[in-house]
């Protein structure tokens, strides 16, 4: 029985000096100060977009968030291309149209799946868009955002009248490693 009681106390004896140690170490600061002897606090900010920014001397104030991404939207219709931020989007063909209809009770709102080409610098592919369903590549953000005309009770939709809203915006840049 006395030899458990040592154990257990020569771990809790570690574990406390473990914690001791921790602790001191994270009050030390590995800050070091700017040409000018300028030290910031190292705490950071989140900007809108997700990026974090730190303080920046000889103010200490936050780094500016980097500037919004660039976005456009783009209209087309079926086999007809629009493009826009160094991207074309040619939509195909109709896979799926399950919007509730105008005037009916749904239990739920459906979708719209499209097939359409996507060509952009990093190439042309084949890609199958969701409405409301990002698609990301590389370098941008693709969405189908809105289908016209809405869908009504005992009325078929022709391909040929079908137009298709789709977001494009460029992704921003990763930060370099620090």
């Amino acid at each position: 029985m006395k030899t458990s009681n040592i154990m257990l106390a020569a771990g809790l004896g570690i574990v406390i000096a473990i914690g001791a140690f921790a602790a001191y170490d994270s009050m030390r600061s590995p800050r070091q100060p700017d040409s000018n002897g300028t030290v910031c606090t190292l705490d950071a900010f989140v900007c809108p977009d997700g990026t974090v920014v730190g303080r920046i001397p000889p103010s200490c104030d936050f780094a500016p968030c980097p500037a919004p991404a660039p976005e456009t939207r783009l209209e087309t219709r079926i086999d007809q291309g629009a493009s826009g931020l160094d991207v074309k989007v040619t939509p195909h063909e109709v896979l799926e149209d399950s919007r509730c209809p105008i005037g009916a009770t749904c239990v739920w709102a459906g979708t719209v799946r499209v097939r359409a080409t996507l060509e952009s610098g990093l190439g042309t592919a084949n890609q199958v868009f969701e409405l409301n369903a990002p698609v990301t590549t590389e370098a941008e953000v693709i969405e189908l955002v809105q289908v016209m005309p809405e869908a009504r009770l005992d009325v078929a939709i022709r391909p040929a009248d079908y137009r298709f809203i789709f977001r494009v915006a460029k992704r921003p840049p990763l930060a370099a490693p620090r």
